[in-house]
């Protein structure tokens, strides 16, 4: 029996001193004198049956995160404090649902450590340490996942929505300048998935755009291009334009020109869709694809589109385009007519209505020779092309106001066209 007794004593010695033990160490945390109270929280917390106080492992996220705010603490003890801070405030919520402690204080235990981590991360990034400014948001960003998949309040009823903005934009940004690309389009795809539409935004909707256009994936390419167009409509030709290259990649011939038919109608106001289409027939008429195909109703569409074109926004390539179509013309016109030998009165006739549809047509390309000669000549810089295409221009109009009798027009554009080469 002195035995037995002897034991009991022990026990009871023992259960006394560890609620001895932890209140004092409870005590020391609810004063802040966490550096007294670090060493003794961390022991204790090390015996396995402590490690199932759910109190303790609050206590501890209060430690830690106060020793965290610390000024004197360096960046990467502070962070090592917020992380333990983080651990334990989870531990206790696992331990205790209910998480009474927490609740009471507002849980601000946790949104002081997310604030922690916010702060070091604009510190580390105005020291230009960009990966540890990277690493710092990135915790930040896992503590608000927590609270709001926890729904956990804070002060005065103060909840986290669900899409941090600053952090995920400041992460991107940290991403990009790290060279981490795929860490950057990861965050990118938070901010369009989040539907944001500020202006700093659009080059992350760019940026998810043309991913998915390389990777061929229609469903989000269309989805986030939607959602530029929608956000930054101001960008509408150059979204657009993206839209268009998707559509016809990697298509040729017919095939190409059908999709772009397709795309006349879907983008009715898009001036590159008709400018390419009467291209691309060109291009197709003149290969050796067209032979043995009926290609005058492809002729015919040509300038119909040139014209469209230039009735949405006219340009030096569209006009030029279609003064050289209207010019080519008439030489046709005149070549077809030299074919006709004959002196037969339908023969005559035919022969005439030839070389008149060729004089008419030099007429029409006055116009827009013109044009493309007014838009070039306000040029402040000139690139071979431009010298190239300005001596056509110059070339079209004094053949045309020659055919049409105008000889001091026709002498204007003669001297401008020798001029040029001195731009």
């Amino acid at each position: 029996m002195k035995k037995y007794f002897l034991l009991m004593t022990l026990i009871i010695v023992a259960i006394n001193s560890f609620s001895q033990n932890f209140g004092d160490i409870k005590k020391l945390v609810l004063l802040q004198k966490y550096d007294k109270a670090k060493p003794l929280m961390d022991s204790y917390l090390a015996t396995e049956k402590n490690a199932a106080n759910a109190e303790a492992w609050y206590y501890k996220a209060v430690l830690y995160s106060g020793l965290g705010r610390e000024a004197t603490k360096p960046i990467a003890e502070s962070s090592t404090l917020y992380q333990g801070a983080f651990d334990a405030i989870k531990k206790y919520e696992e331990l205790d649902a209910a998480a009474p402690l927490a609740t009471a204080e507002s849980n601000a235990t946790v949104y002081n450590t997310y604030n922690g981590f916010y702060e070091l991360g604009i510190k580390t990034y105005n020291d230009k340490n960009f990966q540890e400014s990277f690493n710092m948001f990135k915790k930040a960003l896992d503590i608000h996942d927590y609270i709001y998949s926890k729904n956990l309040v804070g002060y005065q009823g103060f909840k986290f929505s669900a899409h941090d903005t600053d952090i995920v934009w400041n992460l991107a940004v940290l991403a990009n300048e790290l060279k981490q690309k795929d860490e950057a389009q990861a965050y990118y795809k938070k901010i369009a998935d989040a539907g944001l539409g500020d202006e700093k935004y659009a080059g992350a909707y760019d940026d998810l755009i043309q991913k998915y256009k390389k990777e061929k994936n229609s469903e989000l390419f269309n989805k986030y291009l939607a959602a530029a167009k929608k956000f930054y409509p101001v960008d509408k030709q150059y979204w657009e334009s993206l839209e268009i290259d998707f559509a016809t990649d990697g298509l040729e011939n017919e095939t190409l020109l059908n999709k772009y038919e397709e795309l006349t109608k879907q983008l009715p106001d898009n001036y590159l869709v008709f400018y390419n289409y009467a291209v691309e027939i060109d291009r197709f008429i003149n290969s050796a694809d067209s032979k043995g195909k009926d290609i005058n109703a492809y002729k015919k569409k040509i300038p119909e589109l040139f014209k469209k074109a230039i009735a949405i926004k006219s340009t030096i390539e569209a006009n030029l385009q279609m003064a050289n179509l209207l010019y080519s013309t008439n030489y046709e016109c005149q070549e077809m007519a030299g074919r006709v030998k004959g002196t037969k009165p339908e023969e005559v006739k035919r022969k005439n209505e030839l070389l008149a549809q060729g004089k008419q047509a030099l007429l029409d390309a006055i116009p827009y020779g013109e044009e493309a000669v007014k838009q070039l000549a306000a040029l402040k810089e000139y690139k071979f092309s431009d010298k190239s295409n300005y001596k056509l221009a110059c070339e079209i109009l004094s053949h045309a106001y020659k055919s049409s009798g105008n000889a001091a027009k026709a002498s204007e554009y003669e001297a401008k066209r020798a001029e040029i080469d001195k731009l």
